[in-house]
């Protein structure tokens, strides 16, 4: 891998084991490296633990939704002054459903299903 190709530590917020299957695949395959929490509790409890350099936000999961777990996460931030980039991740797409990712302070939108390429745009858009 070349210098100017970033390998990056992803946080995977996602409880659909084929929906993880198929994630941590296309990560893997774009060269990066990928932790998975199965919902959001979990995940905010490794964000607190880890290091990462951009969080895949599944929106529905068990526990603790992706809105809340965003809304943790940013609330951790903003004490710490840093900023990770999260991308949600969900089959709703309806224009409410962007504003209250955005809301909360997420930075962008994936609607499932997705591909690879469409995985690989947006990580360039914060890590070209």
């Amino acid at each position: 891998m070349d210098d100017s190709k970033k390998n990056i530590h992803i946080l995977l917020f996602e409880d659909n084991e084929l929906n993880q299957k198929f994630a941590i695949a296309v990560i893997n395959r774009l060269g990066h490296t990928v932790d998975l929490a199965e919902n959001g509790l979990i995940g905010v409890e490794k964000y607190k633990k880890g290091s990462y350099d951009l969080i895949l936000m599944d929106i529905q999961m068990p526990e603790m939704n992706g809105i809340e777990a965003a809304k943790a996460i940013r609330e951790i931030e903003n004490k710490e002054g840093k900023h990770t980039p999260i991308i949600a991740v969900t089959a709703f797409a309806l224009d409410q459903d962007r504003r209250n990712c955005y809301e909360v302070g997420m930075d962008d939108f994936l609607t499932k299903p997705y591909k690879l390429n469409d995985l690989a745009e947006k990580i360039k858009r914060f890590y070209p």
